[in-house]
């Protein structure tokens, strides 16, 4: 019953706004972008069709409904970074999840909006679900110098994308978790603004972390279209609705807008540019030229190649591998599992890489058990299906990032905890990567040592469904070296 009072006062509060195109004169004086955060076009026209998302429905029959295609990543970074600034990521650097840096200062769209309306007590504000990958906050920053390196080695970690924007903000919030959660700080901050000119990123998370099981991702969609339906209510019962232009988009897939302007499909990049244009501004003079090109004006700009096939867009391609794998695959038992990352003392501030990760057993453990974020890397497109498909049945998406990379190519700089099951030569090679961690990071293998480094600690592990014994070594870096015959080399200086 909520739903559909939702749904009725929706339609009655949009009368207004889904009028004649908008000319100069009659420009909104406020936009709200609301993020379905992972929603993919054919799950969301899926539930139009069965008549689920009635508030989503009536933002439609007010104003337009097209498809967004994804240029570049399809990830989560990529994707909003490109639609908050119109840029790719040759200007933004943000190419990944995993690759990336903070935008440029005064590329995104609140910075420009506040430099074009300072003297009107312009109101830019970010209420966002995600944790991560969308709305940190963290600075560039230098990685610890190790013992062995010299002077101009230093290293920089880089700064997450929204570093340099959130600054221009009256307000950032992330990481709020719920629909729930967002949409009440949401209703909150647009009666305390509601007097001011404003731009308003809200962003809904539940469909991200839902995985890929789809009746929670149904679920997830409908908790989407009833807090929209609630923000445009909350727009009305405080007099905004006729001077505010609404706009839905997933990161990936449609933009449903209150705007009769809007005329054409187009890509992410082309929802910054639009909103743009919205309030006012000449987005043919902006520098450095968008990418993106208003969804008002025609796209000269050849098709994307792989097409706009919602499906295409969301799956992240695994390829054959380079080489073959260095290992045969032999699962982890979990009683081992449960022991490795107690010894490694993972806390949810954490960071945990394991390297070869086979079904994601530890990455998924470790997001489950402590909270903490996770990557797994392996070169075998089975296991990296293996995992992605743990993380989707265990709905720790969210936390869990899987990638098929060659483990002796990564950059582990952003690793506090590092696991391993390969082989003691294997151990070895990667002792250059390893040394860069920075101090007090942990390094845990299952069964096999690290010739040429001595463990911290070594403990052995007894299973109940196997007649053999397993050990787990520790060290904690910076490394402690050891010459062949064992000795401390340190001791030896």
């Amino acid at each position: 019953m909520r739903g559909r009072m939702i749904h009725l006062f929706l339609a009655v509060s949009l009368l207004a706004v889904g009028g004649p195109a908008l000319g100069a004169a009659s420009k909104p004086r406020n936009v709200i972008l609301i993020g379905w955060d992972g929603a993919r076009r054919a799950d969301v026209e899926a539930s139009l069709q069965r008549r689920e998302l009635p508030n989503l429905q009536t933002l439609i029959d007010r104003g337009r409904y097209v498809g967004i295609d994804s240029e570049g990543s399809p990830d989560t970074r990529a994707g909003w970074t490109q639609i908050l600034t119109g840029y790719l990521p040759e200007v933004t650097g943000v190419y990944s999840n995993e690759r990336y840096q903070p935008v440029p200062k005064g590329l995104s769209v609140f910075e420009r909006l506040e430099t074009r309306f300072a003297a009107d007590d312009f109101v830019t504000v970010a209420v966002i679900g995600r944790r991560q990958h969308l709305g940190e906050i963290d600075p560039p920053r230098k990685a610890p110098r190790q013992s062995d390196q010299t002077k101009g080695d230093d290293r920089i970690l880089p700064g997450s994308p929204c570093y340099n924007m959130y600054r221009a903000l009256e307000v950032w919030e992330y990481g709020l978790g719920s629909n729930d959660k967002v949409g009440t700080r949401a209703a909150e901050l647009l009666e305390q603004y509601r007097d001011k000119p404003f731009f308003f990123f809200i962003h809904l998370a539940q469909i991200g972390m839902a995985g890929d099981k789809q009746e929670q991702r149904r679920q997830a969609l409908i908790s989407d279209d009833v807090w929209t339906g609630r923000i445009v209510e909350k727009l009305a019962e405080l007099g905004l609705a006729e001077r505010t232009q609404i706009y839905v988009s997933g990161d990936q897939s449609f933009l449903a807008t209150t705007s009769p302007a809007v005329t054409r499909a187009g890509r992410r990049q082309d929802i910054a540019a639009t909103i743009l244009e919205e309030f006012g501004l000449d987005v043919s003079k902006i520098e450095p030229p968008l990418a993106g090109i208003s969804l008002t004006r025609a796209d000269p700009r050849p098709p994307i190649q792989h097409g706009a096939d919602d499906e295409q867009q969301m799956a992240v391609e695994v390829k054959e591998p380079p080489r073959r794998p260095d290992v045969v695959y032999v699962p982890t038992p979990q009683k081992v599992v449960d022991v490795m990352l107690r010894l490694a003392q993972v806390k949810q501030s954490d960071v945990v890489y394991d390297l070869g990760c086979g079904d994601g057993r530890i990455v998924v453990t470790a997001a489950k058990r402590f909270g903490c974020r996770a990557f797994g890397y392996d070169i075998d497109p089975q296991r990296v299906t293996e995992s992605r498909e743990n993380v989707a049945k265990n709905d720790v998406g969210d936390l869990v990032t899987i990638e098929q990379k060659d483990i002796f190519t990564l950059d582990l700089g952003k690793a506090d905890v590092v696991t391993l099951y390969l082989l003691p030569s294997l151990n070895v090679k990667l002792i250059p990567q390893l040394e860069k961690l920075k101090p007090g990071s942990r390094i845990v293998s299952h069964d096999f040592d690290m010739k040429g480094v001595r463990p911290d600690q070594v403990v052995t592990v007894e299973t109940s469904d196997t007649y053999v014994s397993h050990t787990v070594y520790l060290w904690t870096c910076p490394l402690k070296k050891v010459d062949p015959n064992g000795i401390n080399s340190e001791e030896n200086d």
